[in-house]
C-alpha cells in the first residue's frame, strides 16, 4: 500500500493545503461510512469482517481502533448516532450488489462497548445510507439502494416498516451501475438522497414521524467532467450546503440553489481516492472524508480518512 505523512487536525489551520490525510489503513480495508462521535471523534464502518473502528483526529498521529465485529456480518454500512454516543448500524453478508442476513444493531459506547442487535430486516436487498429523525433519534430511516425504498426503523421496538418507495430512488434497468439511493440525511423537513445510477441529489418532504412523504424533487445531476462518475454519502453544513463524496477523487459542493462545484480532489488528483463518506468537523471549516481506496497509477490505495478545507 502507498503511505503517506500523517498529520494532526489541530495543525491544519496553518497548513496551506486544502487535503491533510490523517489516516490511512496499511492493510486493504474498505472505509464505507463515517458518523462523528460527541467527544469529536469519528466511527468508521467498513467492509472488513463487519469492523467497527473509531478515530482520534485530533491526535498527532491518528490510528483507528477497532470497537468490534458485529455478529452474522461481513460489511457495514450506514450509521446514525440514536442517543448520546450509541448508534445505530446497518451490517449484512456482502454478496454481488446483494446483501444477506440484512440487520440492525445498537452499539453502545457509553463505557464498555456493548453491540445489540435491534431489528433483522430480510425483506431487504441492500441496505446503505441510514440518517436518524433529528427530533426524534431513536426512529431511523435506511435507504435500500436496489429496491429503491426507504425503510423506517423504531430502535426502540425494532418495528420495521417499508414508508417509500419510488422509481426515483431506484437504479434505471439494466444500468451499469445497479445502485439507485445510496446517501440519505435528514436536514429540515426533507429527505435528502443521492441516487448513484441516475447521476441525482434529490429530496422528498418528510412528516414529522417519518411515515409520510411527499413528491421528489431533484435538486442537482451530477456534473461527471468535474471529477467522478457518481455520487455517495454526503453531509451538510449550518447553512444547508451538502458536501458529497464524488468517487473516484472528489468532493462536490451542492448549494441550496443546486449549483456544484468541487471542493477537493477532481482531475488529476491523487489527494482521495474513492471517497465514500463526509462528515462536518466541529466548527464548520473543515470536512472529514474517508474512501474505501483503490488503483491508480499503478499503486494500491487503502482506505483513508481525509480532512478537507471547506
Amino acid at each position: 500500500m502507498r503511505l503517506q505523512s500523517l498529520t494532526a487536525l489541530t495543525l491544519l489551520q496553518a497548513l496551506p493545503a486544502t487535503t491533510t490525510q490523517l489516516f490511512n489503513f496499511t492493510n486493504y480495508v474498505d472505509i464505507e461510512n463515517s458518523q462523528l462521535r460527541p467527544n469529536g471523534h469519528l466511527l468508521l464502518t467498513t467492509f472488513n469482517k463487519a469492523q467497527l473502528y473509531t478515530l482520534n483526529p485530533y491526535s498527532p498521529t491518528p490510528q483507528a481502533e477497532l470497537i468490534a465485529a458485529l455478529p452474522g456480518a461481513t460489511a457495514l454500512t450506514g450509521i446514525a448516532q440514536i442517543a448520546y454516543d450509541r448508534y445505530a448500524v446497518v451490517g449484512g453478508v456482502r454478496g454481488s450488489y446483494h446483501y444477506d442476513n440484512e440487520t440492525l444493531y445498537a452499539v453502545d459506547l457509553n463505557g464498555v462497548p456493548r453491540v445489540d442487535i435491534i431489528a433483522r430486516i430480510p425483506d431487504a436487498e441492500m441496505l446503505n445510507g441510514m440518517a436518524a429523525l433529528p427530533w426524534r433519534p431513536d426512529v431511523v430511516l435506511i435507504a435500500d439502494s436496489r429496491l429503491g425504498r426507504i425503510f423506517r426503523v423504531d430502535t426502540r421496538t425494532g418495528v420495521v416498516e417499508v414508508v417509500f418507495e419510488d422509481q426515483a430512488l431506484a437504479a434505471p434497468a439494466n444500468a451499469t451501475l445497479p445502485i439507485g439511493i445510496n446517501g440519505l440525511q435528514v436536514f429540515g423537513e426533507f429527505v435528502f438522497f443521492t441516487n448513484s445510477a441516475r447521476n441525482t441529489f434529490a429530496r422528498i418532504p418528510v412528516s414529522g414521524d417519518g411515515r409520510v412523504f411527499g413528491s421528489v424533487e431533484v435538486v442537482a445531476k451530477l456534473d461527471a467532467a468535474a471529477g467522478g462518475d457518481d455520487w455517495d454519502d454526503f453531509a451538510f453544513d449550518g447553512e444547508g450546503n451538502a458536501y458529497v463524496a464524488q468517487p473516484g477523487n472528489a468532493i462536490a459542493r451542492i448549494g441550496v440553489d443546486g449549483i456544484q462545484s468541487i471542493v477537493a480532489g477532481g482531475g488529476d488528483s491523487l489527494d482521495i481516492i474513492g471517497p465514500t463518506s463526509v462528515q462536518i468537523a466541529p466548527g464548520g471549516k473543515w470536512a472529514y472524508v474517508t474512501t474505501r481506496g483503490g488503483e491508480e497509477n499503478g499503486y494500491t490505495y487503502s482506505g483513508q480518512v481525509v480532512a478537507v478545507r471547506i
